[in-house]
């Protein structure tokens, strides 16, 4: 067998083993606080959202129309979604490095990093995000390394949907811009019509987020640039907090190889590919590092970029492995990597690394629900016999669990002053629900005192319900009894 088709097999073998692990993952593990508030984004369709942009929500509703409304429904997109992750970085890496045995190693890595691996069981915004961007870059290039300026269009079409998922697509024009800038003989294309009626075609697709916004008085952009970062002010530690982030969700000697690869692609701009990949890499990863000295910096917002920077490694690696201190530095990176990503797998079951305190453990986060759910439905029944009841918490995440979760999937509110899709759909709690009954639940991760913060006639508190995977201590959720409700106590 030559080394292309023992190539293309390992690359087939690689997928056939992605896609029964994470069917494995997605039959059995209950959804994640965000990925059950964008359950709740699909149960109420709109053009846009507070946070995002809608196409996590479209993607949930469609599966949920063909699967119903359970976890698997959810997660079946972000499968598909990785796949197709895989599929791309095969596609590109062939030929930016034409290569098939460099391509198949480029999905091995990129499936071996912790980021991605688990990336690719949960349901974000950050799942249509990776593939409709890798799509992009596909497109464009086929009109830079192959000529084919009609590939524009297409181009055009996927940037709209990948605008259509997460607001950091911004940086797939930028990188565009800054590639065709940097190389003298692709600036051609400013003198050509295509790209701007690409730029028109995702425009076109990306409208239903403006229209929305239009209509919302652009809560969106207030969200992105002052709800989200309340923090605002210079700090070296912020810098450190997200540097560790990025070490640890790539693992960090991985991490390391890749920043030098995108060095590598602009040291060696000769090659318009090298050039491409290190030009959609570097805006987005050095953005996030900027901002990251002013504002608290997620881990994920910078992950796009790296994905360049993992193709551009194999390259790399290949030329630098005749030298034996870097074959030791290879294997260890990888190996570390691979271990962290098996580690985290295991610990989405069982409790291997027993982390204290517990609510630092975030696979916690996907287990109790279903008790709770029930505890609560038992509570709210009882009261209902009473007179008009409402269930609430004063957390985003802790609603959209308890409604995901909670027998018959019931409406439930949240008290949340800081802003999310809640008060847009009306169950933000408001004096229309004076006079009612309420059952309230929080846990470990959210407590607050209910006493403090809400005001009604009388409380029961029930019995703490602890929460134990395999013997291990996981959680509590503590669950209230509130008759006659009588407001938010305002601070």
């Amino acid at each position: 067998m030559d080394k292309n088709k023992k190539a293309t097999l390992y690359f087939l073998l690689t997928i056939g083993i992605l896609v029964c692990i994470r069917l494995v993952f997605i039959f059995t593990l209950n959804l994640s606080d965000d990925e059950a508030y964008y359950w709740q984004y699909a149960r109420h369709l709109s053009l846009s959202y507070y946070e995002h942009p809608p196409l996590v929500a479209w993607s949930n509703y469609l599966m949920m129309r063909l699967f119903g409304s359970t976890a698997f429904a959810v997660r079946i997109s972000a499968f598909l979604y990785s796949i197709g992750d895989s599929i791309l970085v095969w596609l590109i890496a062939g030929r930016i490095l034409q290569d098939k045995m460099k391509a198949f190693l480029s999905v091995l890595a990129l499936n071996i990093i912790p980021a991605y691996a688990i990336g690719g069981l949960m349901m974000l915004p950050d799942a249509p995000l990776g593939f409709f961007w890798l799509l992009t870059m596909y497109f464009l290039i086929k009109v830079f390394l192959d000529d084919r300026g009609n590939y524009w269009y297409a181009a055009g079409i996927a940037l709209g949907l990948d605008m259509l998922s997460k607001y950091h697509s911004i940086f797939v024009p930028i990188s565009t811009l800054i590639f065709m800038i940097v190389s003298r003989e692709h600036r051609k294309w400013f003198r050509d019509a295509r790209p701007y009626l690409a730029a028109v075609i995702a425009l076109i697709i990306f409208s239903p987020v403006i229209i929305w916004n239009i209509r919302h008085h652009f809560e969106s952009l207030g969200f992105e640039l002052v709800s989200r970062n309340p923090n605002f002010h210079l700090s070296i530690d912020k810098f450190f907090t997200f540097l560790g982030s990025q070490a640890g969700f790539i693992s960090p000697l991985v991490f390391l190889l890749i920043l030098y690869a995108v060095y590598y692609g602009f040291r060696n701009r000769g090659n318009t590919g090298f050039l491409f990949m290190s030009s959609f890499a570097a805006p987005i990863i050095l953005f996030f590092f900027a901002v990251s000295f002013l504002v608290d910096t997620k881990p994920n917002w910078a992950l796009m970029g790296y994905i360049p920077g993992v193709i551009l490694s194999i390259q790399m690696s290949y030329e630098q492995l005749h030298k034996p201190w870097f074959r030791k530095y290879l294997w260890s990176g990888w190996a570390l990597a691979l271990l962290f990503t098996l580690l985290i797998h295991i610990q989405l079951y069982y409790p291997l690394i027993p982390l204290k305190p517990v609510d630092t453990d975030l696979t916690n986060d996907l287990y109790g629900w279903h008790t709770a759910g029930r505890e609560v439905m038992d509570a709210y029944h009882a009261l209902e016999k009473k007179g008009p009841t409402f269930l609430f918490t004063h957390k985003y995440q802790l609603s959209s669990q308890l409604a995901f979760n909670a027998p018959g999937q019931p409406q439930v509110y949240t008290s949340n002053k800081t802003g999310d899709s809640y008060h847009d759909w009306g169950f933000n709690v408001t004096s229309k629900l004076d006079g009612w009954n309420a059952v309230y639940i929080n846990d470990n991760s959210f407590r607050i005192d209910p006493y403090k913060h809400f005001r009604c006639a009388a409380w029961n508190e029930l019995p703490p319900l602890k929460i134990y995977r395999y013997g291990h201590y996981a959680r509590t959720f503590y669950i209230y009894e509130c008759f006659d409700f009588e407001g938010i106590i305002q601070p």
